[in-house]
């Protein structure tokens, strides 16, 4: 066999097993990661509107956005976890960490008006997701 064809044949497949494994390994990664910094950038963003009664209209429309925001970021997370290749669980289950849990927490904190409850529902979110508790 010549040594170009061989080189070529072997050139192929390992294109061939990088794009599997970034198409099925790494990208799901990559967008579980996404939103995880997602669900922490709008916890800092809609931080003062975890209640809108006796708030202007500007800020009971970003109340309404917080909402909004975290039944998506819930969704999101549920989704790209479900996409993760078993290595990647293995590897958030070893750390203790729980985007599932965190995933129906977040519907929880969307629901809470109460600002006491909802800081211990942030922190709990955080936590589950492996981020830092102190912002």
């Amino acid at each position: 066999m010549d040594v170009t064809l061989l080189s070529a044949l072997i050139g192929i497949a390992a294109g061939a097993v990088g794009y599997w494994f970034v198409t099925f390994s790494m990208r799901p990664v990559l967008r579980y990661l996404e939103v995880r910094s997602k669900v922490f950038s709008d916890f800092i963003y809609y931080a003062q509107v975890v209640n809108a009664d006796g708030l202007n209209e500007e800020m009971q429309a970003l109340y309404r956005e917080r909402v909004l925001a975290n039944r998506l970021s819930s969704a999101q997370l549920r989704a790209t976890y479900l996409e993760l290749p078993t290595w990647y669980k293995n590897h958030l289950a070893f750390k203790e960490l729980d985007p599932e849990g965190a995933s129906a927490a977040l519907i929880g904190f969307s629901n809470t008006t109460d600002h006491r409850d909802s800081f211990d529902i942030q922190r709990r979110i955080l936590r589950k997701l492996g981020l830092p508790t102190e912002t």
